[in-house]
């Protein structure tokens, strides 16, 4: 039979084995890259990108991502949570409609949403392809402990989830120093914030009652070491004190409160902090993710410089090793420096850098496989 009759191909010679194999393999690329888009490379490439926005300026002296992708949108508003009104601030990617989102609740800086490292940090982020929320609580900004504080936190949230650019995609937030416990004690207790498909956490606290005492006796209680010595900030010694004194509302807790900051030990502090009266120890509670650990649904995952000042690394511990059904992951990078996460690069042995960013990589695919 002569080809191109009966049965026979048409249009030419018979392809080559070679030629076949060719194309199955790149039928087989094609398929693999499919499959692997969405849980690994997709993910992967924001990693990828967040970490070169991140520590490219102080490793190579120029912002690569910048390069390579277009300048978020940033803006300002104006909103009201809870009847208490707020400046906002936005980061958006320059393209599309709708995108995973996420919440930064900031530390306790002054500054508030002019902070330059969260603001850094919020443009990193949308150039990964997130639009970010930035509220400016007074009570961070200030520098108080409120105990309406995790229902503010809540309703932001609800905001966010609630608008058009978020519909079908993941919301998540990302709490930094003191604000990540406010966060996670919100998200232990409230509904929507509850209900988030992630939160992050830099730094931040677990138990208000041992970080407390921490900043008194210059102690942490670290598993395996027991107490040891740590060094709190100047800004942690001038800050807390006071946060923690005018949160009380009766006479003898505020003399309870003098002497925690007398203490001889870290143990007679968290005494006289247990001590407080009802009311003065829910201030305390209603502030602490160790009071809601076991009720905080959403997936955890926590950044901890291990010589933080502002929050000892302790903290970090505990929350690993308290009971909860949750997901729960803990990173202890020596490129990140309590909320600065950028400049700590500079001058480190390269081999160190590549080990640090290769389990930083690790890490942040694992939140942004949950994040989108």
């Amino acid at each position: 039979m002569t080809p191109g009759a009966g049965g026979g191909r048409r249009g030419g010679p018979p392809r080559s084995p070679a030629v076949s194999r060719r194309t199955a393999a790149l039928l087989i690329a094609v398929v693999l890259f499919g499959l692997l888009w969405r849980p690994v490379l997709y993910p992967a490439g924001k990693a990828g990108l967040l970490l070169l926005d991140i520590y490219s300026p102080a490793l190579l002296g120029t912002n690569v991502a910048a390069l390579i992708t277009p300048e978020p949108v940033v803006s300002e508003t104006r909103e009201s949570f809870r009847g208490r009104g707020m400046r906002v601030s936005w980061w958006r990617p320059a393209w599309g409609t709708t995108h995973p989102a996420l919440m930064i609740v900031n530390g306790a800086t002054p500054a508030g949403n002019d902070n330059a490292a969260t603001r850094d940090f919020a443009l990193s982020l949308a150039r990964a392809g997130y639009l970010v929320m930035l509220p400016e609580f007074p009570f961070l900004k200030e520098g108080r402990l409120d105990p309406d504080a995790p229902r503010l936190v809540d309703a932001a949230f609800a905001f966010l989830r609630e608008r058009g650019e978020t519909r079908d995609r993941p919301v998540g937030a990302f709490g930094a120093s003191v604000g990540g416990g406010v966060m996670l004690a919100a998200a232990g207790s409230e509904p929507a914030i509850g209900r988030a498909d992630f939160l992050a956490v830099l730094g931040g606290y677990y138990d208000l009652d041992t970080y407390v005492a921490a900043v008194a006796a210059h102690q942490q209680d670290l598993p395996g070491s027991g107490l040891v010595p740590w060094e709190p900030s100047q800004e942690a010694r001038e800050r807390i004190p006071p946060a923690v004194l005018l949160a009380m509302t009766e006479p003898a807790d505020r003399a309870r409160v003098d002497e925690v900051f007398r203490a001889p030990s870290y143990a007679a502090a968290r005494e006289a902090l247990a001590s407080l009266s009802p009311s003065g120890r829910s201030v305390l509670d209603r502030l602490s993710p160790a009071s809601v650990w076991g009720s905080i649904a959403p997936p955890v995952f926590w950044i901890h410089d291990p010589d933080d000042a502002f929050e000892p690394l302790a903290e970090a511990f505990a929350a690993q090793g308290a009971p909860r059904e949750g997901h729960f992951e803990l990173v202890v990078p020596r490129l990140v420096q309590h909320a600065e996460v950028g400049q700590a690069a500079k001058g480190r042995d390269l081999l160190f850098v590549a080990r640090e960013l290769w389990g930083l990589l690790t890490f942040t695919l694992d939140v942004l496989r949950i994040a989108g």
